[in-house]
């Protein structure tokens, strides 16, 4: 998922060859009347040098009429300042955290070099987003565009149907409409596990490359541990994009491949368990 501000994969590396590509990220079909929907857990950060994406993965994108993404990246780019208007208008860091929480913030920002009160100033869902990106800072040369840049790029040079499940503003409001009480729940939490952020995320990622879903789970778990966060996050947005997903399966003799964040294929309330509930036999491929 794009908002995750988790740490950066250390142990992926590129493949010596395709045929001997040991990676198997999750990637599921789904077949309806005809039509065929690829769904891809994405991961928004990649080493430099993990592409291509393993070749069944490129063979499913070349064989593509239609690529689906949780948002338009390039409309995001350009409307970046809604994001801040949006983490500024309500309560902001500054007044909701109490001294305990203050101080461990604080020392925290300013072990990355930077002032403690950098982020006082925002609505606590911002200043966790941007706090787990400072948490990357010292690897952040080693990484470059994830799955899904990777995609929307080439997509649209390649003259593919692109489409987006949700607005910014649905994206934002995924965060902008936590309790404050969930919003500095998910900030502490990060800052309380800062030191072992890129482990995590190294977790993370090689729990994605090897396809094994039982830790990429658990990762997740553990970043999204508060009940709201979850829902808001994964389960309430994965229902929402369920009927472009029944749209997509209404077009026979179409291939689409839907890129969405490896978070929405695992778990309770996933894509793939929404799918089964709706009828349709995911495939694991």
């Amino acid at each position: 998922m794009r908002l995750l501000p988790l740490a950066l994969l250390l142990g992926l590396l590129a493949p010596a060859s395709a045929q001997d590509d040991p990676r198997r990220p999750p990637l599921y079909l789904v077949s309806h009347e005809g039509a065929k929907v690829y769904v891809l857990g994405s991961v928004h950060v990649l080493p430099v040098d993990a592409l291509p994406l393993p070749s069944h993965v490129e063979d499913v994108y070349a064989a593509a009429s239609v690529v689906a993404f949780e948002i338009d990246l390039a409309e995001a780019e350009e409307r970046a300042f809604e994001l801040i208007g949006a983490a500024t208008d309500e309560a902001l860091i500054g007044d909701l955290l109490d001294d305990e929480q203050r101080h461990a913030l604080h020392t925290s920002v300013r072990s990355f070099g930077l002032p403690g009160p950098t982020f006082d100033e925002v609505e606590p869902w911002f200043g966790g987003m941007s706090f787990g990106m400072l948490t990357l800072r010292g690897s952040a040369e080693a990484y470059g565009q994830g799955v899904d840049a990777y995609l929307y790029e080439r997509a649209w040079l390649d003259g593919k149907e692109v489409i987006a499940l949700e607005t910014l503003t649905d994206q934002i409001s995924a965060f902008d409409d936590l309790s404050d009480e969930s919003q500095v729940a998910y900030l502490m939490g990060l800052v309380a596990n800062a030191e072992g952020a890129e482990a995590a995320f190294s977790l993370l990622l090689d729990a994605w490359a090897s396809g094994d879903e039982g830790r990429l789970s658990g990762v997740l778990s553990d970043e999204l541990a508060h009940p709201e966060v979850y829902e808001s996050l994964l389960v309430r947005r994965n229902r929402s994009w369920m009927p472009a997903l029944d749209s997509l399966l209404g077009r026979p003799g179409t291939v689409s491949l839907v890129v969405v964040g490896a978070g929405h294929l695992v778990g309770r309330g996933s894509l793939v368990e929404l799918l089964r509930e709706a009828g349709h036999k995911p495939q694991r491929l």
